[in-house]
């Protein structure tokens, strides 16, 4: 009996079809049991984008195409698999690498290699008609919007329920949460006091999972919070997959689409308090900098000499493990200009911290020697492990152990010989041998339980030698001497082409200057 995985969709046209998928997933069933085929899987996607990557089951299918589960795989049509020529054809070598047949039942027939170029064909076309049906579907979207004839806001909002189409209303609790983080805002607070404030408030996302000082900080500046849209921001583009910016003028502006939450002047005059004080601490002002001084050793200290802002700590992950770039505020907002004359982004370089540390230590590397001296610094802390480590691995307490043991052997080898020469008869041999072999099995446990606990201390000196070598080769030392150093450090102006301006007053002129290595 020959195995099939089904694969189900619903293209996109057929999406207010109400029981559509359902119908079809009925269909392929009775077919492939009419058939006579064992029915391994069946994969119902709900999905119906065109990026197949994004596809649960789709993937799923791929993986399981792999693991030889199957010998056929049925699907309705080739628009149901896919509406990508690329993808379509990777499919297809995916079937044919695993030895597959691909059995497409509104055809009633199995795919050959001979239907290749009509199959191509309809791919493309599929591929045409799903980009036509998204021009058509993003040109009634916008002018829907155009008209103010309805928002369409797929997304949950914070503050908000939504009752209807396009109808919305307060929700008080959340809407609570909101003017609260408004309050704090005007008092003059952060957003990293106002997101741990309300958090202990009791203020939560809909999913349940404490809301950043970045997403409130979004929230404080939207305009929605005053009952405005602003919509067509970005649009998708189909041919690279991916949301592209538009431009500002194209924007689509809403007045009152929402209930509001605070009044348009308030925000207004919540807005000049928060940026009255980033200017403020833009421009060194002691008092502001005491209360932002932020979580790390950089923080409100990189200043981008192209736009005037603060770099912000980003972190991702690599083949070597996380990595940590910080990047301009303008650039993370609003991404590079793209050369556009009033563009609105910030095309200064990102450093990555661990060349950027390098980079201010061996500018400062002269002035501060004494913190430099990492050879004497590195023997005086191996010696201060090496001497942790020994007290932690028992050895002492083992040898003084092993020597009792031995002890003990020799005085029951004493018992046997007295034993033997008529010296202790049974009765006194028997308990004094019941003794010792009570204490020979306590100290056999004290010792069994030394080795097991401190194993990892036996070969000590090497993982000492190891750990030195991890200490040098990273440059630990020199690492944390340039962090303490940056405690003195008052701002580091970055420029384009590299160049790192280091001062240490706030009114000051730069003292040093170094080149950061390895832009990125």
């Amino acid at each position: 009996m020959e195995r099939v995985g089904i694969y189900n969709r619903c293209s996109t046209e057929e999406e207010s079809q109400k029981n559509a998928l359902a119908t079809q997933a009925v269909e392929s069933r009775e077919i492939a049991e009419k058939k006579g085929w064992l029915i391994v899987e069946q994969y119902i996607e709900s999905q119906t984008g065109t990026v197949a990557y994004k596809r649960g089951e789709y993937q799923r299918l791929l993986e399981d195409m792999e693991k030889d589960r199957f010998d056929i795989v049925m699907i309705k049509s080739i628009d149901r698999l896919t509406r990508s020529a690329k993808d379509w054809y990777f499919f297809l070598s995916r079937l044919t690498e695993n030895r597959l047949k691909l059995y497409i039942y509104i055809e009633g027939k199995f795919y050959t290699p001979d239907d290749n170029l009509i199959s191509g064909i309809k791919a493309i076309l599929a591929e045409d008609f799903s980009r036509e049906l998204s021009k058509k579907i993003k040109n009634a979207h916008r002018r829907r919007q155009q008209k103010r004839s309805g928002c369409n806001i797929t997304c949950d909002m914070f503050g908000w329920n939504k009752v209807g189409k396009d109808r919305y209303e307060v929700n008080e609790e959340e809407a609570e949460y909101y003017r609260t983080a408004f309050a704090l805002a005007k008092e003059g607070k952060g957003f990293y006091t106002i997101s741990n404030t309300l958090y202990e408030l009791g203020a939560r996302g809909r999913r349940g999972q404490k809301i950043s000082e970045v997403q409130w900080r979004k929230m404080l500046y939207t305009p929605r919070a005053h009952g405005t849209m602003i919509l067509n921001r970005k649009t998708y583009n189909f041919d690279t997959k991916k949301y592209e910016e538009v431009p500002e003028e194209d924007w689509i502006i809403m007045d009152s689409a929402l209930p509001p939450i605070v009044s348009r002047e308030y925000q207004e005059e919540v807005i000049a308090v928060m940026k009255k004080r980033a200017g403020s601490c833009q421009r060194g002002i002691s008092s502001c900098e005491d209360k932002r001084g932020g979580k790390y050793e950089l923080s409100r200290k990189l200043k981008c000499a192209e736009c005037g802002r603060y770099y912000y700590r980003t972190c991702y992950a690599s083949g070597t493990g996380k990595k940590v770039v910080w990047k301009c505020a303008t650039f993370l907002e609003n991404g590079r200009t793209g050369g556009k004359a009033h563009a609105r982004g910030c095309d200064n370089i990102n450093l990555l911290e661990e060349k950027l540390l390098m980079c201010v230590g061996d500018a400062l590397k002269n002035d501060c020697e004494p913190l430099w001296e990492e050879e004497q610094m590195l023997a005086e802390a191996m010696h201060t492990l090496r001497k942790a480590l020994e007290a932690q691995s028992g050895e002492k307490e083992l040898k003084k152990l092993e020597k009792e043991y031995k002890r003990l052997i020799s005085r029951k080898d004493m018992l046997i010989e007295k034993l033997l020469g008529g010296v202790l008869g049974d009765l006194d041999y028997e308990k004094h041998s019941a003794d010792l072999a009570d204490r020979c099995r306590l100290i056999e446990s004290k010792i069994d339980g030394i080795k097991q606990n401190h194993l990892q201390y036996n070969n000590y000196e090497a993982r000492i030698e190891d750990i030195k070598t991890v200490i040098r080769n990273e440059n630990l030392i020199k690492k944390a001497g340039t962090k303490a150093l940056l405690r003195q450090i008052h701002q580091i102006e970055v420029h384009k082409d590299g160049r790192l301006l280091i001062s240490f007053e706030p009114e000051g002129e730069c003292r040093k200057e170094a080149v950061y290595a390895g832009k990125r």
